[in-house]
């Protein structure tokens, strides 16, 4: 979908990922893009509503900002070449998306979706928006283009949370950890 012609250099680049679904909320992000002068959404993933979504970036004439790129096996590439990752979610559970823009170095806005709201903190490892609120996203997106120290610092801070509570390694040490309390707590029914 669209031109997938060359973005300016100096152009804002953001990228979401996630299935093309209701609860993925894509269709409030390209309408926030499509108020926002000069700036380019890469949208990687597929899904039930990709015609739905290639009819709302037809009509909203920006088709030549906002791509569907399908399904991409290429994450790690796409968080390098954007500027910003927006998980614009209205309902997840988790989402993996917020720790992989935590761990490629890349600026992130969420919603206060259930997943991602119990992890990120505000201000400081994102910018944290609520569900649907096209002006908040629009917002929390401009402020990080324009804030490079706040840009600088949600990385830095994601970079450190990514390294200190997800990789695979602490991940393992969290469960390995779980299960030896609740071996713990057999044992003293016992």
């Amino acid at each position: 979908m669209g031109s997938g012609g060359k973005i300016p250099d100096d152009a804002p680049l953001l990228l979401s990922l996630g299935r093309l679904h209701h609860a993925k909320a894509f269709d409030t992000l390209i309408k926030v893009v499509a108020k926002m002068s000069g700036v380019y959404l890469w949208i990687a993933g597929e899904g039930p509503l990709r015609e739905e979504l290639e009819d709302l970036i037809q009509k909203l004439n920006v088709q030549d900002r906002v791509i569907l790129l399908g399904w991409r096996s290429d994450r790690a590439a796409l968080f390098q070449a954007s500027d910003i990752c927006v998980f614009p979610s209205r309902y997840e559970p988790f989402g993996t998306v917020f720790v992989q823009a935590w761990a490629q170095e890349t600026p992130l806005v969420t919603t206060a979706s259930d997943g991602p709201r119990q992890f990120v903190r505000h201000e400081d490892d994102c910018l944290l928006v609520d569900i649907d609120h096209e002006e908040q996203m629009r917002a929390a997106i401009d402020r990080l283009i324009k804030d490079k120290d706040l840009s600088e610092k949600l990385v830095r801070n994601g970079k450190e949370r990514y390294l200190n509570e997800f990789t695979k390694e602490k991940t393992l040490e969290a469960y390995k950890a779980y299960f030896q309390d609740m071996r713990k707590a057999q044992d003293l029914e016992t």
